[in-house]
């Protein structure tokens, strides 16, 4: 097939929606199906994505949590509308807790029933939205892909986190075809993550930190996803300060170092919480 051909590509909603995922890399799949899934999970048994198969959405959840805290790339859970979708809630907001990109696709009553109370229908949008980076629900078919493009984006650039995309069931019916065009590159408006590379901030910094009368190296998880242990071990070894990580900090520096007080925090060490103090 040419690739005039298959840019004018025709397939459902649901085909769309796979072909989409398989274009972000997608090779696992964690989820449960459900009635307002079952024509996302008809189309994924097609595709070339391997279905890791739950007892519980929660489950789903944070195994796709979990995936991408390891891989930094988003783990993606399916759950149907509903009790499916609500019950994604709990490793949704581990996820943006603790900055692990993810995206989560749950099934939908379909576009004309939203709002009627239907059978298990819940506002999932509504729920979540405290505890996602943004949240989608597609009202075309044709707007899947862009959607899709646009969830992965958001979900690892910036603080890494969840994306939900709630799709109605009518988006995926089998008689309903498509165009399918997936886009190159992705620009939103709304959302330009900041890139901090300012000379003069970082040198605005240095100052403060050379002049502290009391200093102390305080570190989170933004040193594992920036790969940053080796600057830092560099950087304490030079200023010879006392250092602490958070809990998602912990295995940024290492913890058998005299210059390391332990973990700061609830459950962390006396003397870390007495230094910064």
């Amino acid at each position: 097939m040419s690739d005039n051909n298959k840019m004018n590509e025709t397939m459902i909603g649901a085909t769309a929606l796979m072909k989409a995922l398989e274009k972000e890399g997608v090779k696992e799949v964690f989820g449960l199906p459900g009635g307002a899934n079952l024509p996302m999970y008809d189309e994924l048994y097609k595709s070339n994505i391997r279905h890791i198969l739950v007892r519980h959405e929660q489950s789903a959840a944070h195994m796709a949590d979990g995936f991408g805290r390891v891989s930094r790339k988003p783990g993606v859970c399916f759950a149907t509308s509903g009790p499916g979708a609500t019950n994604l809630l709990t490793g949704i907001a581990t996820a943006q807790a603790d900055s692990a990109p993810m995206v989560a696709v749950t099934g939908q009553v379909p576009v004309p029933m939203i709002g009627r109370d239907a059978f298990q229908e819940s506002d999932i949008i509504g729920m979540a939205n405290p505890s996602v980076k943004y949240s989608y629900q597609p009202r075309t078919p044709e707007e899947i892909p862009q959607i899709v493009k646009q969830g992965f984006y958001i979900a690892e650039t910036g603080r890494p986190g969840p994306v939900l995309i709630d799709v109605p069931k009518d988006l995926t019916d089998p008689k309903i075809k498509i165009p399918f065009e997936y886009p190159k590159k992705i620009k939103l408006r709304s959302y330009k993550p900041i890139k901090s590379d300012n000379k003069n901030k970082i040198t605005e910094a240095a100052k403060l930190i050379c002049d502290a009368s009391k200093p102390m190296i305080y570190t989170g998880g933004g040193v594992i996803l920036g790969k940053a242990h080796n600057q830092l071990k560099t950087l304490v070894k030079k200023l010879k300060f006392p250092i602490t990580n958070t809990l998602m900090g912990l295995g940024g520096y290492p913890g058998s170092d005299e210059n390391f007080l332990g973990m700061l925090g609830m459950h962390g060490t006396y003397e870390a919480n007495m230094a910064m103090h």
